[in-house]
């Protein structure tokens, strides 16, 4: 039995909706990621700011259902596309209509459900500093612990990119600070003022100097000066001393 002929009219349509419906999906998927990332903030925040003389908090849960969702953000645009015919990079042969209808429900649901799955399982480990040490907690109790004197590197400093000579520069703060087993707490700059990130840090900073921790930091002249520009000045002598580099 020979295939039915397609018109050449149909044939373009066909490709076209696959290519939209390809971006739909992974749109749709960004944003079902995006909301679901957003929905367990909160939850680990709740976690942190219960734990006692909390300072500083950073997300410590990625998960397999957040890694399984970025996964599944490409596959749409690799395989949906050459299920309607498009012939560039096809990944599957062209389907009849059935499958085609097929495939995408499918793709949609298993979007979806991840998204959904990571909301619900999402959000259980944060790690949180004090005065004395640090914490990693899974729904709010406590798992591992170290002293500040415990620390084996402080790394990461003031830095500034550009994706080339002409762009405009992009300015980052990290500091973090490793301990055995291949624990690290992120102390990185995540608040709304830097004058107030510095302050809340450096009694964290004097007690890991004094402690001897080796320090691994890059101060970068042009990133300081451009946090320091709006900060009084005692506030900037601050922000440069936790990120100054090794003695």
């Amino acid at each position: 039995m020979t295939e039915p002929q397609v018109d050449e009219g149909d044939l373009i349509f066909q490709k076209i909706a696959g290519v939209v419906l390809a971006a739909i999906l992974t749109v749709g998927g960004v944003v079902a990621i995006g909301w679901a990332d957003a929905s367990v903030e909160p939850r680990m925040e709740a976690f942190a700011q219960a734990a006692p003389g909390m300072i500083f908090w950073w997300r410590e849960d990625v998960g397999w259902p957040l890694v399984l969702g970025m996964a599944l953000l490409l596959t749409p645009l690799v395989v949906v596309p050459g299920a309607f015919g498009v012939r560039f990079r096809q990944f599957l042969p062209t389907l009849r209509p059935r499958w085609r209808v097929a495939l995408v429900l499918g793709l949609a649901v298993l979007i979806g459900g991840d998204a959904a799955v990571y909301r619900w399982l999402g959000g259980r480990d944060v790690g949180v500093a004090t005065i004395d040490g640090v914490q990693w907690l899974r729904d709010g109790a406590p798992r591992d612990q170290w002293r500040w004197e415990q620390a084996v590197e402080i790394t990461g400093g003031c830095s500034t990119s550009r994706r080339n000579a002409g762009s405009e520069p992009h300015y980052g703060v990290a500091y973090l600070v490793a301990f055995p087993g291949k624990r690290e707490a992120r102390l990185s700059f995540r608040m709304a003022d830097p004058a107030t990130w510095s302050s809340a840090l450096r009694p964290i900073d004097d007690k890991l100097t004094a402690a001897g921790v080796k320090r691994s930091t890059d101060g970068d002249a042009e990133c300081l000066a451009h946090y320091q520009a709006g900060m009084l000045e005692d506030d900037g002598r601050a922000f440069q001393h936790v990120l100054r580099p090794a003695d």
